[in-house]
């Protein structure tokens, strides 16, 4: 594998780990808002009334900015009944379109996502009373992770280096 597809794979997981850990700090926060309120609502009868505000929004966070780790590992659906019947030079001609029409989705929705956090800055929401700048900028940190993700993997994937090469697992054992 090239020095160059290697520099690649280890900039695609540092992303991740950026990306991955916050996502689980928000993960635990919303199952432990909806623990809490549940207890509130039906133990102490005395709801929270911004919890499910909360929750909402850290899982929409989750969700967008989470694609962008499975889009790293190619764990978005795709049908790849007629790729696989092309011959391997149409094949990859159509990967190339395909990865094109990807990036320039990913780019508008970063774009467009921005534009929406800007106007939504004015906005409060209802239970929170927090800017919506907040909740609606999801769409374009989700958006500008997944473009550099996808990026990184169109290159490997011109480069013929998609696999990244086995490393130790951060817990030890065998390859991850």
């Amino acid at each position: 594998m090239s020095a160059i597809a290697k520099m690649l794979h280890k900039i695609a997981r540092l992303v991740e780990i950026i990306t991955a850990a916050p996502l689980v700090a928000a993960g635990a926060v919303m199952v432990g808002v909806v623990l809490a309120a549940t207890f509130f609502r039906y133990v102490l009868n005395d709801p929270i009334t911004w919890s499910e505000e909360l929750a909402r929004y850290l899982m929409i966070w989750i969700g967008l900015v989470g694609a962008s780790v499975t889009l790293r590992h190619g764990e978005h659906i795709r049908i790849t009944a007629i790729r696989k019947l092309l011959p391997a030079p149409l094949r990859m001609i159509t990967d190339l379109f395909v990865a094109a029409a990807i990036g320039w989705f990913l780019w508008v929705m970063t774009v467009e996502g921005w534009a929406a956090a800007e106007r939504g800055a004015r906005q409060m929401s209802p239970a929170l009373g927090v800017s919506m700048m907040w909740p609606l900028l999801a769409v374009p940190v989700a958006g500008g992770l997944m473009l550099v993700q996808h990026v990184i993997q169109t290159v490997l994937m011109l480069l013929g280096a998609q696999n990244e090469p086995e490393h130790e697992s951060p817990m030890g054992g065998g390859p991850v």
